[in-house]
């Protein structure tokens, strides 16, 4: 009993070839439902989901959580940002988890993680099971433009926020890769609209918030709460 339960909370971290880099990610759990961890802007899976990596029931779930390239300890390559860079992220997101032989998973993602997240179901339909997304945009906006360069000094940080991130990357590699996404989101606002995602991503992101409220206490994202949080 004690071993079953040892392999069941230990985190295991590994590196795999995916696309011509070196991705980093961590695994957990050794539950039937395998859910994919996707971090937001300069994020990576245990700054973004330690607690989900710790606390989220890992008899039921197993848990891979990515560092996308140039995040975290995917590193090298430094990151950049061309304009198919959510694109590109949701596919060495899904090339990584056939790697580590997942036939179908879940999506669980936040920021640029989420809009990582919407692509990936959107072009790998078959692969997906279930998503859970929040604080991503499907567009960028004149205001959002004004927000971003917000953020682009990193010394305008607060402590809390900017310490972490300096531990894992130090202050310069910091400041250019934030000042290099600040770039890279604000580009699609020379796209049409100021869209991020194509029409079957829009799709996908304006059908997951009209669902009824009723089927959405029924949903991934309940029993993630209920398991993870009470």
């Amino acid at each position: 009993m004690g071993g079953y339960f040892f392999s069941s909370t230990a985190v295991t971290s590994a590196k795999v070839e995916v696309n011509g880099v070196h991705l980093h990610y961590q695994q957990t759990g050794d539950g039937n439902h395998v859910v994919l961890l996707l971090p937001g802007m300069l994020g990576s899976g245990q700054t973004d989901f330690g607690p989900q990596l710790k606390f989220m029931n890992k008899q039921l779930f197993t848990l891979v959580a990515w560092d996308p390239r140039g995040y975290g300890k995917s590193v090298p390559p430094d990151r950049d940002f061309p304009l198919d860079f959510f694109e590109r992220d949701a596919k060495d997101a899904v090339d990584l988890m056939q790697a580590l032989k997942f036939e179908k998973f879940s999506l669980l993602g936040w920021s640029d993680g989420g809009i990582t997240a919407l692509i990936a179901a959107a072009k790998y339909p078959d692969l997906i099971h279930k998503m859970v997304i929040w604080g991503a945009n499907s567009s960028v906006t004149e205001e959002d433009v004004k927000i971003y360069n917000g953020i682009r000094d990193i010394s305008k940080w607060s402590e809390r926020a900017r310490k972490p991130m300096e531990e894992m990357y130090g202050h310069e590699y910091l400041s250019k890769t934030c000042a290099a996404w600040v770039d890279g989101i604000c580009q699609f606002i020379h796209q049409p609209n100021g869209y991020i995602l194509c029409l079957k991503e829009n799709i996908i992101c304006i059908y997951a918030f009209q669902k009824n409220l009723t089927e959405w206490w029924k949903s991934f994202f309940y029993e993630i709460a209920k398991l993870a949080w009470g």
